[in-house]
C-alpha cells in the first residue's frame, strides 16, 4: 500500500491523507483536494512542499496547483532534510502503529485505512502534543490562533 499526506506546516494537522494501491498523480492529487477542504484559508495563500518524486512533477497536478493558485516548492534531489517534518512525521507514525516493511505486508487495506484514521484523525490532530506549537494539539493551536485571531478583530 502507498499513502499521501499533506500536513500544514503552522499547525502540524495532518490536513489530508490518502491509502491507494499505487503511488501515482491521482493519489496526490485526491489527497490534495482533501487537505483543502480543510483548511480555513484561500488556496492562493498556499504553498506546498514536497519530494521530486514523478506524481508530484506530473502535468494534472501541477495544473490543479496552477488553477488553485497554490505556490509549489520541491526538496532539493536526494535531499531528505528538505521534508524534515514529514520524514519525521512518517517516523512516528511507523513506529506508534508498529508498521515496518514487513508488517505493513501481513495488514489488510482495510485494517490499515482504519488504523490510520484512528491514529491520524483521533490521536494525532486532536491529542498529540507538539513541541514547535506550544506543546498543544494541532486542533488545540488551530482553535486557539482562531480565537486570538477573532479577539485582536474585534478589538484593533
Amino acid at each position: 500500500m502507498r499513502w499521501a499526506n499533506w500536513i500544514d506546516l503552522f499547525s502540524r494537522r495532518v490536513a489530508g491523507w490518502t491509502l491507494a494501491q499505487r503511488m501515482d498523480a491521482a493519489l496526490v492529487i485526491e489527497t490534495l483536494n482533501r487537505a483543502l477542504v480543510h483548511r480555513q484559508v484561500e488556496p492562493e495563500t498556499l504553498l506546498v512542499h514536497t519530494d521530486q518524486g514523478s506524481q508530484y512533477r506530473a502535468i494534472n497536478y501541477r495544473d490543479l496547483l496552477r488553477d488553485h493558485k497554490i505556490a509549489c516548492s520541491m526538496s532539493a534531489k536526494g535531499c531528505c532534510w528538505d521534508n524534515a517534518v514529514v520524514e519525521i512525521f512518517f517516523s512516528t507514525l511507523m513506529m506508534e502503529l508498529d508498521l515496518d516493511d514487513k508488517h505493513q505486508e501481513l495488514i489488510n487495506p482495510q485494517q490499515l485505512q482504519r488504523d490510520l484514521a484512528f491514529w491520524i484523525e483521533g490521536y494525532y490532530n486532536r491529542e498529540r502534543r507538539h513541541s514547535t506549537i506550544g506543546y498543544l494539539s494541532p486542533i488545540d493551536y488551530e482553535q486557539q490562533f482562531s480565537k486570538t485571531r477573532t479577539l485582536t478583530s474585534v478589538n484593533p
